[in-house]
């Protein structure tokens, strides 16, 4: 389990997290989503052991990360949102030169290459430079790179970022695959809902700080309770607006013209039962929809 508890960290005098708190646990794939891109990254980079909190600490399994650097180094693979390739190597001589880093050596060094240029797909590349590789390759690479002294927890930035739709579903179809390997990650991306259905929990960062965070599909259900339903009724106004005013799950009723807006906080039994209730009233309803679902919005209101 990876805990940050009351983690604080200052750059410029500016605190890019403030008294940050969340718990990931084990086998997770969780999401950091919100538009405070600059936090995110910070959690990220903390994480790997490159940027010690200011106050409050990191805890991997119970202790801290940063009173055991070798034992945080080797749990964790870090995908930067830059990737920082050397061009003039060889992809083999760059997978050589992090290996050597990481102190893996042996038999266990060619083996651990060959698996993973396997894995994604580029045992074709491995003797090319990489300034002549395909650029749709190079976020690959990088997480290639990231996976290789295979640790036990993934931190990736933004690594859809630069992939084309297909790209990011073969990337993401290979994450999975690690996940059912035992690998727990932490991903801060801006592709979201889009990738929704990859993660299996989400943190909603702003201003340095956790808004909400839980498993994916409890923190959706209670976003759609908290969207906005808009329905146009085209005759029998009033008697549709006695029936809302009269259930005890509706509230934040407005009305624009023939247009009502108001907030649902049932399931969808319930609001089934709504719908019955307000055509046996008579009104004639022409459309009844709700908001797409915005986690960033639903919940900073």
């Amino acid at each position: 389990m990876l805990e940050f508890q009351n983690a604080s960290i200052y750059r410029r005098e500016k605190r890019i997290l403030d008294d940050f708190n969340l718990t990931v646990p084990d086998g997770a794939i969780m999401g950091l989503v919100g538009s405070d891109s600059k936090a995110k990254s910070m959690i990220l980079a903390a994480a790997s052991g490159s940027q010690a909190p200011d106050y409050g600490q990191i805890l991997l399994d119970g202790v801290s990360i940063y009173q055991e650097r070798s034992r945080a180094y080797q749990n964790f693979g870090y995908m930067p949102r830059e990737y920082g390739f050397y061009d003039l190597l060889r992809v083999d001589e760059y997978f050589e030169l992090f290996l050597s880093l990481y102190k893996v050596n042996g038999r266990y060094r060619q083996k651990r290459m060959e698996e993973v240029a396997e894995l994604f797909g580029i045992r074709q590349y491995m003797s090319a430079f990489i300034a002549e590789l395909p650029a749709e390759m190079l976020p690959f690479l990088c997480l290639a790179k990231t996976v290789l002294h295979d640790p036990q927890w993934l931190l990736l930035d933004e690594p859809f970022a630069d992939l084309s739709s297909a790209n990011r579903n073969s990337m993401i179809k290979i994450l999975l695959m690690l996940q059912e390997q035992g690998k727990s990650m932490v991903v801060n991306s801006q592709m979201f809902p889009e990738t929704r259905d990859f993660f299996t929990d989400v943190a909603l960062v702003e201003d340095g700080q956790v808004v909400v965070e839980g498993e994916t599909e409890e923190i959706f259900e209670t976003a759609l309770k908290k969207s906005p339903v808009r329905m146009r009724v085209l005759a029998g106004l009033e008697d549709a607006l006695e029936v809302l005013k009269a259930n005890a799950l509706v509230d934040r009723v407005t009305v624009d013209e023939q247009e009502v807006i108001f907030r649902f906080n049932g399931g969808e039994r319930e609001e089934a039962e709504l719908l019955t209730d307000l055509v046996a009233s008579g009104a004639f309803i022409q459309n009844y929809m709700r908001d797409r679902v915005n986690i960033e919005e639903v919940f900073r209101r």
